[in-house]
């Protein structure tokens, strides 16, 4: 998993996720999952969050959260600790029960809300425990059908201003959410490695822009590396443009100035998308990643010995981010 999100501001939007460790259960019996929706309220009420939807499977949760106020770690660290002491407590156990630290995305609210609403809703009938959502108890879609249902912090009014308001628009949410969930949707939370944010590429830049002198801070952390990268294959494609090749000619292992353009690429893809060595040598055709090692680690150290690489280096970073801003 992930490491949580540290780039927070107030009004932000996450999809928050965790599992039990190893996969075990965290809800063995309904009491636990109203154990779990009290402590929900609480840390909405201590930390100032709004919640917006919600599904507990039998090995991990979803929720949909706004932080006003900012603040998703303090709670998140809250609602996970105390819940776990509280389940060991009621079950006779010790240790650790989630799968360390929580899985966060952000989400450009005016694109994807109501779409990563629907994903959450729709987890029981991707696990096959049942044909109608409706009838599922613990998602919040359980609870937007009847009022008498409905926690008291559940933040409902949201997702229905989306639609006509009255019954008509409650007949509009319900037609909604049986809906087929988005391709771009599917195929975004299929992928093994993927952004922790779920937006365009406008969407990232107007985020770097309201953060300022912080992004260029953040952007050095690993654990935000993905929030700001650029796409793998864009780095290696705009490399290799910029040495005036294509992908093929660059993946071909060559001496001299060639070997450069392919080591940069790899090395810039490293250090500007914190990619795993085995995603870089995936899209480069290598099949051993300690070639992809080999390559960062002595591009690094003719950056640091040679200017005229140095600068290289930094001209096809602007390039590639540049390139990223007007597509």
């Amino acid at each position: 998993m992930t490491r949580p999100l540290r780039i927070e501001y107030p009004g932000a939007y996450y999809h928050v996720m965790n599992r039990g460790l190893s996969r075990q259960a965290i809800f063995r019996e309904d009491k636990d999952r109203e154990r779990f929706f009290d402590l929900v309220g609480e840390t909405a009420r201590l930390w100032k969050i709004e919640i917006y939807a919600y599904c507990l499977m039998e090995n991990h949760y979803h929720l949909l959260v706004r932080t006003p106020q900012a603040g998703l770690a303090r709670a998140m660290r809250h609602l996970g600790g105390i819940y776990t002491q509280r389940f060991n407590r009621a079950h006779g156990r010790d240790g650790p029960l989630l799968r360390g630290r929580y899985k966060a995305i952000l989400i450009d609210a005016e694109e994807y809300f109501l779409a990563v609403v629907r994903y959450i809703h729709q987890n029981p009938i991707k696990a096959g425990m049942v044909s109608d959502i409706g009838r599922y108890r613990w998602s919040s879609h359980w609870a937007y059908l009847d009022k008498k249902r409905r926690p008291e912090w559940l933040n409902t009014k949201e997702v229905l201003s989306r639609f006509s308001k009255g019954h008509k628009g409650l007949m509009e949410y319900k037609e909604y959410m049986k809906g087929e969930v988005e391709k771009e949707l599917l195929d975004y939370y299929g992928k093994q490695y993927y952004r922790p944010i779920l937006g365009g590429k406008e969407f990232v830049v107007e985020l770097m822009e309201r953060l300022g002198d912080r992004a260029r801070v953040e952007e050095e952390k690993p654990e935000s590396k993905r929030l700001f990268r650029l796409e793998l294959k864009g780095i290696v494609d705009g490399t290799a443009r910029y040495y005036g090749k294509g992908l093929e000619e660059l993946r071909k292992r060559r001496r001299g100035y060639e070997n450069e353009a392919r080591a940069m690429a790899m090395y810039l893809a490293r250090v500007l998308g914190g990619y795993k060595l085995v995603e870089i040598g995936r899209v480069m055709g290598l099949e051993r990643y300690s070639t992809v090692s080999s390559a960062c680690l002595g591009m690094k150290q003719r950056i640091s010995r040679d200017r005229t690489i140095a600068r290289r280096a930094k001209r096809i970073e602007s390039y590639l981010i540049n390139s990223q801003r007007q597509t």
